[in-house]
């Protein structure tokens, strides 16, 4: 099984953190699954300079990458595990639990991002990369699941 299943499209995240060593990240993000049935990750950047720089490109490709294969949030920063290389990634790496079954194929297409001069930094984006995995992936499994199981909260049924 491959995952993810379907595309999410438009996920937005802006993190901000207004501190003496604060950060700015802000960013729109669209996941879909590799073509013709492959595993792996790909990060697209069709942004220029001006949008966001390479460095801060690949530090939201490392946090969706992070979140995709269960490091935690203190793992960002420090005791970051070891990314999987592209060719354990084309090889089967498994998706973190609490996402659902199956093996990572996904491409992540960065549409929209903005830079602050001072606070746009590589460790805040490797950071808000984690996000828009836990909001955007994450709610899509959790709206498949409720859509097929029926639960019961103060005697009333929702789904």
């Amino acid at each position: 099984m491959r995952f993810p299943a379907e595309a999410r499209r438009d996920v937005h995240v802006r993190y901000t953190r207004p501190s003496c060593m604060g950060g700015f990240a802000w960013f729109t993000v669209d996941f879909e699954p590799l073509p013709d049935g492959r595993l792996g990750f790909d990060f697209v950047n069709p942004l220029g300079p001006e949008d966001i720089d390479a460095e801060c490109a690949q530090a939201v490709s490392d946090g969706i990458l992070l979140w995709l294969v269960g490091a935690g949030r203190q793992n960002v920063n420090f005791d970051r595990p070891p990314l999987p290389t592209a060719k354990e990634l084309a090889a089967g790496a498994p998706v973190r639990p609490d996402a659902g079954p199956g093996f990572i194929a996904l491409r992540a297409v960065l549409r929209h991002s903005r830079l602050h001069p001072v606070d746009s930094l590589p460790l805040t984006h490797a950071r808000a990369g984690r996000r828009p995995g836990r909001t955007g992936l994450s709610r899509a499994r959790c709206q498949l699941l409720r859509s097929k199981t029926p639960h019961s909260v103060n005697g009333s049924a929702w789904t």
